[in-house]
């Protein structure tokens, strides 16, 4: 959502690392304030795991005042540059890495801040494995004063939540599934969805289910992994403090009865993403599952059977009743000349000879009710995206072995 230049405070004597936002964020002035509100609360934060914020401002350019945060300059690399396409982290680093994000979180999730945009090049680690957590409330701000649109969601799509993916609010519950896509990330060495499309790999996360790790993940970090990646927030943590509970081996308390699941769908084919954060259409969501009642109509061959077996025990009342009939006309004394009777209204209740689909009741115990067709959502309703997020700008910061808070632009 920026570019991060390295700088120097010339009042207190420090390097520092600003971060100048792009451009088209400044054109709103409801914006501005919600980012000033937004960096307030971001300073707050003082935690060893989260990168400080020192100050914000607005610098005036030809186009117009654009805001900027100075932050501590952080002497480290994201965590998306240690990871390696195709190489798995050793499940205990992984533990550990997780754990510092998850305490970072649970910092801010105790003031009711909710990051919103949790992804590897957010996620600083210094050379002596510590962690620093940047870009708090940014993402916040911008979807708050409604400059993503209506309908559209603000995020990286590989580690977006459901509900985000749906244009949906934010909650902490949001910021463990995106923690909980790093780790998977970390053990299997790929994320867990990705598509030919922004959207479509938002989509997956609504739609698709969660890929297994690695045989030699260890069965707790499975199973933190499989309740992170729920795709309703109420089977996740509650928030990342219990989150790193489970992380450390603590016993934590269940989630609630199953909610609705959602159906999932395949998904494209991978693509080259460049983890940026994005502005793209909200996704709408899958239809639950619905199990299939136990009183369902058979198919086409049951009903043909069933009304088969009603016409022959037809024929056999037909036949019955003939028979009775000539039996009392012989007993009463007629001739060879008397005819039988036709029967009339002793035949009326045999069923048509084409099987009724009405709801009416039959004879049959069977009840003979249309089945319902579910709907199947299939990835060709993604919908496309009216616009594409500009791309950000390169930064262009002073060459030095240490990385700034988010490596350029994030």
């Amino acid at each position: 959502m920026g570019e991060v230049w390295r700088a120097r405070d010339t009042v207190l004597g420090r390097e520092v690392a600003v971060k100048l936002l792009k451009p088209e964020l400044a054109q709103d002035p409801t914006f501005r304030e919600r980012f000033a509100a937004e960096a307030r609360n971001a300073a707050s934060l003082h935690h060893p795991t989260i990168a400080s914020v020192f100050d914000f401002g607005e610098e005036q350019t030809a186009e117009g005042p654009r805001p900027f945060l100075v932050m501590e300059l952080v002497r480290g690399r994201p965590l998306s540059d240690l990871l390696q396409a195709g190489r798995a982290m050793p499940p205990d680093r992984a533990r550990e890495l997780v754990a510092q994000v998850a305490d970072a979180l649970a910092q801010a999730h105790a003031i009711g801040m909710v990051h919103r945009d949790v992804k590897p090049a957010n996620v600083l680690v210094l050379p002596d494995g510590r962690v620093k957590v940047t870009d708090f409330g940014i993402a916040r701000a911008a979807d708050a004063v409604g400059l993503t649109g209506t309908g559209e969601m603000i995020g990286t799509p590989h580690y977006i939540s459901p509900e985000q993916a749906r244009g949906e609010s934010a909650t902490p519950a949001s910021d463990v599934y995106s923690l909980g896509v790093v780790l998977y990330e970390l053990l299997s060495g790929r994320r867990p969805f990705v598509a030919d499309t922004p959207v479509a790999t938002a989509l997956a996360h609504i739609r698709t289910a969660v890929p297994e790790l690695p045989a030699g993940v260890p069965a707790d970090l499975r199973e933190i992994v499989r309740r992170s990646l729920a795709k309703e927030p109420a089977q996740r943590y509650r928030d990342a403090a219990v989150l790193g509970q489970a992380l450390q081996g603590n016993t934590v308390p269940p989630p609630p009865a199953d909610a609705p699941t959602q159906a999932a769908v395949p998904v494209a084919a991978p693509a080259v993403d460049d983890g940026h954060t994005r502005v793209l259409p909200a996704v709408p969501p899958a239809e639950p599952v619905r199990p299939v009642a136990a009183d369902a109509e058979p198919d086409r061959g049951s009903r043909a059977a069933g009304a088969s077996m009603w016409w022959i025990l037809a024929a056999v009342a037909v036949i019955a009743v003939v028979v009775v009939v000539v039996l009392l006309l012989n007993r009463s004394g007629g001739t060879d000349d008397d005819q039988p009777a036709t029967p009339t209204d002793s035949t009326s209740t045999s069923p048509s000879t084409t099987p009724s689909r009405s709801p009416s009741r039959t004879p049959s115990r069977t009840p003979s009710r249309t089945p319902s067709q579910r709907p199947t959502r299939t990835p060709s309703s993604t919908p496309t995206p009216s616009q594409t997020s500009s791309p950000t700008p390169t930064p262009t910061p002073t060459a030095s072995a240490t990385a700034s808070p988010t490596s350029g632009s994030s």
